[in-house]
């Protein structure tokens, strides 16, 4: 049970930030968090041990490690989408949708690390999760949205329902659709913060003034 939580992870990340590799299915994870990268590497070598792996920046410098193929083909194999997710229907697999509750929870502790918006201020308490797809996908946009609030029901925390954030307009001419749907309320909060192992270091010292204990 333990690697499969590892895998689950691993693959709500590509979900998130990291993504495979069209044709060389390389395994590459883009993010600024130093702690993220830490443990996604950590993640790997529990799988792989000593793999090979390189480190760079993306376009926008943001740090980017790219690792071995046999990391993406392995991910691949269990359900990790391939090339860009705007582009392509993305659903959750089923073996994570229908797994265990760790299982769940493990997979959206990793999205909500990568994608998840923590807001805590006075004016505004709230779990934001948004995502984006070519606006000619947005009907399977929904149901990929639909099937994360299906995993959050699982572990008793309620959303709101799906909303339309913005359409944007790329460079290439492609029209771009964001939806939202956020959580809100303290025993929401409390369930998340007590179920789901969220490990962004800011993200998740929001979240335990959004649930404080007693």
């Amino acid at each position: 049970m333990a690697n499969k939580i590892t895998v689950a992870r691993l693959v709500g990340h590509t979900f998130g930030d990291a993504s495979i590799h069209k044709n060389k299915k390389y395994f590459i994870y883009t993010n600024s968090n130093e702690e993220l990268q830490r443990i996604v590497f950590k993640k790997v070598n529990e799988l792989f041990g000593n793999i090979t792996f390189n480190i760079g920046t993306s376009i926008s410098k943001t740090p980017r490690y790219q690792y071995s193929n046999k990391v993406g083909k392995f991910l691949v194999e269990n359900g990790a989408p391939v090339g860009s997710k705007v582009l392509q229907p993305t659903n959750v697999p089923n073996w994570i949708l229908n797994g265990s509750e760790e299982i769940e929870a493990t997979f959206l502790a990793a999205i909500f690390d990568d994608e998840g918006y923590f807001r805590n201020s006075e004016k505004c308490r709230q779990i934001v999760f948004k995502s984006a797809k070519e606006l000619s996908l947005k009907k399977q946009l929904e149901k990929y949205l639909l099937q994360i609030i299906k995993m959050l029901q699982d572990l008793q925390i309620e959303t709101s329902g799906i909303k339309k954030d913005q359409i944007k307009k790329r460079k290439d001419g492609k029209e771009i659709i964001s939806l939202r749907f956020w959580i809100t309320g303290k025993n929401n909060f409390s369930n998340f913060k007590e179920k789901i192992p969220i490990l962004h270091p800011e993200k998740k010292l929001k979240l335990l003034n959004m649930a404080p204990t007693g």
